[in-house]
C-alpha cells in the first residue's frame, strides 16, 4: 500500500507543475478574464474537479502559475566590483526574461485586475523582490543615498518599456539609465561602466 502512494505523489507532482503552466500559457495568451478553468484543464489533460482540488477558484489558480514561472527565474546576485557592472548584470537578465518568456503580457493582465486580492499579492511580492535586489546591489555604497528613487528610477524604466510601451530594453539603453540613476555624467557615447568615478 505503501508503494502505491509513493508512485502516486510524482504523478500528482507532475500534474500540478502542467497545470501551472498551462494557466500561465493561457494567460500569457488570452488574459486573466478569457483564460477558463474548462481551457485550462483540457490543455492540461485533466479535470475541472482536478484543478478545484488544487486552488478554490481561477484567480488563485492564476496566482499560483505566476508564482511558479518567477521561482523558475535565475537570480543573479551582485558581484560587488562595480555598482554600475552589478545594476548592468541584473536589469540586463531582467531585461532577457521578459524577452524570452511572455511575462510582459502576464504583468500587462495582472496590473489591470490589480484590485484582485490574489494578484496585487503576487504584483507586491515581486517588487519587493527586485527591490531587495537593487538594494543589495545600492547598499554600503555612494549610491545609497535616494536609493527608493533611484530604484524607483531603473524598475520603471524597464516597466514602462516592457509592460506599457510593449518595447524592447536594448543594452545600450539599460547603461545609459544606469548612468542617469546613478548621477553620472551621460555622454553621447558612455565609455564602459567600469570605468566611470565611483562605480
Amino acid at each position: 500500500m505503501a508503494q502505491q502512494k509513493g508512485r502516486g505523489r510524482p504523478r500528482e507532482s507532475r500534474l500540478s507543475a502542467r497545470l501551472l503552466a498551462v494557466a500561465f500559457a493561457e494567460v500569457a495568451s488570452k488574459g486573466i478574464d478569457a483564460a477558463t478553468i474548462a481551457a485550462i484543464s483540457e490543455a492540461a489533460g485533466t479535470s475541472k474537479q482536478a484543478i478545484y482540488r488544487r486552488y478554490r477558484t481561477k484567480d488563485q489558480l492564476v496566482a499560483a502559475a505566476v508564482r511558479n514561472r518567477i521561482a523558475l527565474i535565475e537570480p543573479v546576485a551582485p558581484l560587488r566590483s562595480s555598482v554600475a557592472d552589478d545594476l548592468r548584470r541584473y536589469l540586463g537578465h531582467l531585461a532577457v526574461v521578459f524577452r524570452k518568456d511572455p511575462f510582459a503580457p502576464v504583468f500587462r493582465t495582472l496590473l489591470a485586475h490589480r484590485q484582485t486580492p490574489e494578484f496585487a499579492a503576487v504584483l507586491d511580492e515581486l517588487e519587493a523582490d527586485q527591490r531587495l535586489a537593487l538594494r543589495q546591489i545600492l547598499i554600503a555604497t555612494p549610491f545609497e543615498t535616494d536609493m527608493e528613487i533611484r530604484i524607483d528610477l531603473l524598475l520603471g524604466f524597464v516597466y514602462f518599456r516592457f509592460v506599457f510601451a510593449d518595447a524592447g530594453v536594448p543594452q545600450d539603453a539599460i547603461d545609459r539609465a544606469i548612468f542617469l540613476a546613478l548621477g553620472l555624467v551621460a555622454p553621447r557615447d558612455p565609455p564602459p561602466l567600469s570605468g566611470q568615478p565611483g562605480t
